[in-house]
């Protein structure tokens, strides 16, 4: 055994040293993913989308059909709704509610890393490593305090791979009960975002059994977590089909073919767009990769994990390769990836622990990008474009850069450390002060653009309460979620509400230029807010007396056809 990783090894050889380990690994959790949870206001399209369809559930008491705006909404399941639902109830309508779940998942899928660990790894450090690993990856941190539904689908699928797995070891009753409880899972995960919960376990584990030549498990017991994912499915899956017979014709085809195969995918990417942002996404460890390798090369390491190793392999390259193939792409599809990564990192990490020279030139490498990014940062704001930040905004600019440049301190300080577990931990503290600053000094410029929650709520407080409500398409989930009305009428084309405004409840809610030009002759008050300017045919509609005013990318004009005591205020 290398003397490096020797010490490392003694490091929690005490009961004591894991018990503080433990609990400064759940004080980093507290840190990152639930302190920052209300700092910053909802981000659009998906925060007010997520949070305004598990709020229509609660008032409507309707869990069966997705609805935003009142218009139905297929392109999801419910379990990510119902468990934002949930949060709402408990903690109220605000951001921290609607983020919960996310931060909530990535908890627990920080638990399937440490469980992993400490099953099938006998080193005490890697459980405890690969956990520090996971919490201070960016991808995994953005998401997890972000309000989409790649945390619950990760943790699902990603325990029923588990589950499923230790169900090949296991034998008798237990391997039944293992495959069973697999099933669930995966079932549970296609609640939350479809098919997908069913084709990846398949490329991942289907490799895994042939290589290790479990035919008899694949052949003889898989088809039961088959059957228990149906059963788990099938209550709702019924319920919808009953209620709404289109919906699987349309969540099939739209949401599953066309989104990963057609030409006119939606977020279409070149195959090479993982790749491209891997470096950004898995900072800053992707940065040892090249070291992580080379331990995992270790034959006494690969040696004691009865396949594990490949079967995290194969768990952490699949779902990458196969999302990098698909037309459509969003950097959150790869969430799932960075459970086996961070364990592998982990076990690679500290194998090669004595070896201090065969990091440092990726961690200078490290360190350079974060400097690169400082100084293009202050260049770019330095123009004076008031892209970023304005002049006003110098507090937030101070703690944004110095959390770079503590960032890029602490990499070179690595770099240079002669001591195994030194380097490692200060490689994870240096992205803590960047992911807690971040959306403490998030830029007006920014908010103006994507956070609309706060103009649209002082706009709509300014109008008569009854007045006619109406957006474009863009920014429908907004308009909802911050006036708390599903009645708002659509223009200029109706984006992911288009299924809805075209369906029999969605009549007359989609207005065209002649029937807006109506509503604002039959109406008394009418307010038309816009992300981005509205279009000409819209604004031509508009009568001399249109109070207008905006914030941002964001725009509202208000049309009386008498005088009313509340009228918004003409900006400058």
């Amino acid at each position: 055994m290398r003397s490096g990783s020797m010490k490392m090894k003694q490091l929690l050889d005490s009961e004591r040293s894991r018990k503080i380990a433990s609990v400064l690994l759940v004080g980093l959790f507290g840190l990152l993913y639930l302190a920052v949870l209300g700092e910053r206001p909802l981000f659009i399209p998906d925060e007010p989308r997520y949070g305004e369809i598990a709020r229509e559930m609660l008032v409507s008491g309707d869990w069966v059909v997705p609805r935003l705006n009142g218009l139905l909404y297929f392109e999801k399941p419910p379990l990510g709704h119902w468990l934002n639902a949930v949060s709402l109830y408990i903690f109220g309508e605000n951001a921290f509610a609607v983020r919960f779940s996310s931060a909530f998942s990535t908890g627990l899928s920080a638990l399937l890393v440490f469980f992993i660990g400490r099953r099938y790894y006998t080193s005490r450090v890697v459980p405890f490593l690969a956990v520090f690993i996971f919490l201070t990856t960016l991808e995994v941190q953005a998401i997890g305090t972000f309000s989409v539904l790649d945390p619950v689908f990760s943790l699902l699928l990603n325990a029923g791979i588990l589950v499923m797995a230790g169900g090949a070891y296991a034998s008798g009753r237990r391997r039944i009960w293992l495959v069973a409880i697999a099933g669930v899972l995966f079932g549970l995960a296609f609640l939350t975002k479809g098919f997908l919960a069913l084709a990846l376990p398949v490329l991942v584990l289907v490799p895994w059994l042939l290589i290790r030549k479990e035919y008899v498990f694949l052949f003889q017991h898989a088809w039961i977590a088959v059957v228990f994912a149906a059963f788990t499915v099938a209550p709702w899956a019924i319920a919808i089909h009953l209620d709404q017979p289109d919906f699987w014709r349309y969540f099939f085809w739209v949401e599953h073919i066309q989104r990963f195969a057609s030409d006119n995918a939606q977020h279409k990417e070149p195959f090479y767009y993982f790749l491209m942002y891997l470096p950004a996404l898995a900072f800053p460890w992707i940065f040892l990769l090249p070291a992580t390798v080379k331990g995992l090369r270790s034959e006494d390491r690969l040696a004691s994990t009865s396949g594990v190793t490949l079967l995290l392999v194969l768990w952490a390259i699949v779902p990458f390769v196969f999302f990098s193939i698909a037309s459509g792409k969003l950097s959150t599809y790869i969430l799932p990836c960075f459970v086996p990564f961070s364990i592998l990192t982990a076990v690679g990490l500290s194998s090669i622990a004595a070896k201090p020279r065969s990091m440092q030139l990726s961690l200078i490498l490290a360190a350079v990008a974060a400097g690169l990014f400082l100084v293009a940062l202050v260049d770019f704001v330095g123009k004076g474009e008031d892209l970023v930040f304005s002049s006003a905004e110098l507090p937030k600019q101070v703690v944004l850069y110095g959390s770079l440049a503590v960032m890029a301190s602490l990499l070179l300080f690595a770099a240079m450390s002669m001591k195994a577990h030194t380097r490692i931990v200060t490689v994870g503290v240096s992205v803590i002060p960047f992911m807690v600053a971040l959306p403490l000094s998030m830029p007006d410029s920014i908010l103006g653009r994507k956070a609309p929650e706060a103009f649209i709520k002082d706009t709509v407080s300014q109008v008569p309460e009854n007045t006619a409500l109406v957006t474009n398409g863009s920014l429908v989930r907004a308009m909802s979620w911050s006036a708390k009305r599903t009645d708002i009428y659509v223009i200029d084309g109706g984006g992911e509400t288009t299924y809805g405004l075209a369906a029999p409840d969605g009549a007359g809610r989609f207005l065209s230029p002649d029937a807006l030009s109506d509503l604002l002759a039959g109406e008394a008050s009418v307010l038309i807010v816009c992300k981005g300017r509205c279009s000409s045919a819209t604004t031509d509609a508009l009568p001399p007396n249109t109070v207008s005013t905006s914030h941002g990318n964001f725009f509202a004009h208000h049309v009386v056809a008498r005088p009313v005591r509340n009228e918004i205020a003409t900006s400058q």
